[in-house]
């Protein structure tokens, strides 16, 4: 079901070349982070409010285009005594009160000993928005990377699966490009196929 919706965007996003221009990859160096999106993106704060911790300060960084916020918030947990994947089970179910449910899938990023895991969901938010939400956990860090339909906004465009899904943890884009260019890095392990 994930690819497939996947192969719907790619084929959405080439259809319309001229709205896709405008897209560009940020490294955020200091929170180890790159991510595409449409829109300058400002850095700000605020809090993370866990159950299990208490506050925790946030790092964000948040545009908006067209009737879509683009929004990836940063939550540094490295010196939590707290199970990073506690907190982050208690952050994807703390985003799941926010709203109605619509899809709740895992996502991967990246492959081989690179590949992250976490997790993406579509919310429909109570003030009409739609959310589409990605977190993943790496370098110590809770990342939340959020593409949201605000009311009025067109809540068929793609834009806010490709910003969401867009995250990646290894900073060096040549490296990554060389290593998206070759097949043989998308082809299943043979130890695995074999199971």
């Amino acid at each position: 079901m994930r690819i497939g919706s996947s192969l719907i965007a790619a084929a959405t996003l080439f259809a319309v070349p001229a709205a896709a221009a405008g897209w560009q990859q940020l490294v955020f160096s200091d929170q180890q982070f790159v991510v595409e999106t449409p829109a300058p993106l400002a850095k700000g704060g605020g809090n993370y409010r866990s159950v299990i911790v208490g506050p925790i300060p946030t790092v964000t960084y948040t545009g908006e285009l067209d009737k879509i916020r683009y929004r990836v918030t940063i939550i540094d947990i490295s010196k939590q005594s707290a199970d990073p994947q506690n907190l982050f089970e208690e952050m994807e179910s703390i985003i799941e009160t926010q709203g109605k449910v619509l899809e709740n899938d895992s996502q991967r990023i990246d492959n081989g000993k690179l590949a992250r895991f976490g997790r993406e969901l579509l919310l429909q938010a109570r003030d009409g928005s739609l959310r589409r939400i990605c977190l993943m956990y790496a370098n110590g860090r809770l990342y939340q990377t959020e593409g949201t339909v605000l009311p009025g906004g067109d809540m068929q465009s793609i834009f806010p699966e490709r910003f969401a899904g867009s995250i990646l943890f290894d900073l060096n884009l040549k490296a990554r490009e060389e290593r998206s260019s070759n097949p043989d890095n998308y082809r299943a392990d043979p130890a695995i196929s074999r199971n």
